[in-house]
């Protein structure tokens, strides 16, 4: 457990480091692409455990972290995000117990609709019930399909406009992009190569640590590894999500940036797994997924499908954000309540769906969008 007590908080620096050096990174693309490589540059801790877990071969424990990772950012962020903005504007609204819903522009049609795709890929693995190094390929494809699809939807004319806010950004990305000439790139590698050698370092030993604090405690590996190591990877992202949702005119953006980050790790890290097993066994491997692992991940798909319904009409309502906490909150305090809750969510998939075709009008109002952005047309 000595060894957790400065890998834990590593993991947690060098997530900041490259955090830091993401949002500058950002700040010099279009809106849509920089919160998608934000996103995905955020999640490089996260990328780096599931491919050490996945080259000591234990398929057990990187689908603990990559559901853990994925239910943490929806079930967890998503309401966080939420609260902290009616945290920080109760005093300017009428009714100051009520959360209040989050619209997202049409500019972020991409993102909402973008996530369905691999989710439903996904269940195809779980009726299969292997998870392959072919399965793999095709997840990382459909993340460079979505790539074009945000950058399509920018030369259509959906392109998110510059927005104005006065409030500064973090001390250190203030400072990194005040810097003049070639000083602010070498900064931003800088920052980048120091949080990448911190992982390297780190990352194996932390690993194992959980593994041995797991051990140690009496917790199952699966449980410990699910929720402890994406609290120290995913640390960046939700910084800066959370500190968008203390302004009004980017709670939207910290919705994407979470959203972001789901559709990267159910494509990029999804497909990272069996394709690094396959490299570690010098082989193309299949993964079998025992009942355990399918129940496992059916919950993450019907959490992800559940929010896309939510995300359809490009509106999170605050009934909803406090579902899947109350959901995921649940299933964090008490594990074995796997199949009594992915019971639920399909019960409250159907009534989504369902009263989405019955209300009709806008209620697919993303899908109507990216349909649009692949005839060409705005």
């Amino acid at each position: 457990m000595m060894t957790l007590l400065w890998t834990f908080p590593a993991i947690m620096l060098a997530s900041i480091i490259i955090g830091w050096a993401a949002e500058v990174t950002a700040i010099y693309l279009s809106a849509g692409i920089a919160l998608a490589v934000l996103a995905w540059l955020q999640t490089a801790p996260e990328f780096a455990v599931e491919a050490t877990i996945a080259w000591q071969q234990n398929s057990h424990l990187a689908l603990a972290n990559l559901t853990g990772s994925l239910r943490l950012l929806m079930g967890f962020g998503w309401p966080m995000i939420m609260f902290i903005h009616w945290y920080s504007t109760r005093k300017r609204r009428k009714n100051a117990l009520k959360l209040g819903d989050v619209t997202l522009p049409k500019s972020f049609s991409v993102e909402a609709a973008g996530l369905l795709v691999p989710v439903v890929y996904f269940l195809v693995i779980y009726l299969k019930k292997t998870w392959s190094f072919y399965d793999g390929v095709i997840l990382c494809s459909f993340y460079g399909f979505y790539f074009w699809l945000l950058n399509r939807q920018r030369k259509v004319g959906f392109h998110v406009d510059e927005i104005e806010d006065d409030a500064p950004e973090p001390w250190v990305v203030e400072k990194v992009r005040k810097l003049p000439g070639i000083s602010r790139p070498l900064a931003v590698i800088g920052f980048f190569v120091v949080g990448g050698g911190v992982l390297l370092i780190t990352v194996h030993p932390f690993v194992d640590a959980l593994k041995a604090s797991a051990l140690a405690l009496g917790i199952s590996e699966f449980v410990f590894i699910q929720w402890l190591a994406p609290i120290a990877s995913e640390f960046p992202e939700k910084v800066t999500a959370f500190n968008w949702a203390r302004r009004a005119n980017k709670v939207p953006m910290a919705v994407v940036n979470m959203l972001s980050s789901v559709t990267s790790q159910w494509t990029l890290l999804a497909g990272l797994v069996p394709v690094v097993f396959s490299i570690s066994a010098g082989h193309a491997v299949t993964l079998e997924l025992s009942d355990f692992q399918r129940t496992e991940l059916l919950l993450t798909i019907a959490q992800s499908l559940l929010a896309v319904l939510f995300l359809s009409d490009l509106k999170i309502r605050d009934i909803e954000a406090m579902g899947l906490f109350t959901l995921w909150f649940v299933q964090f305090l008490m594990p074995t309540t796997r199949e009594p809750l992915v019971v639920i969510y399909a019960i409250w998939i159907v009534f989504e769906a369902s009263r989405l075709v019955l209300r009709g009008g806008n209620s697919f109002v993303a899908w109507k969008t990216v349909g649009a952005i692949l005839r060409g047309r705005k």
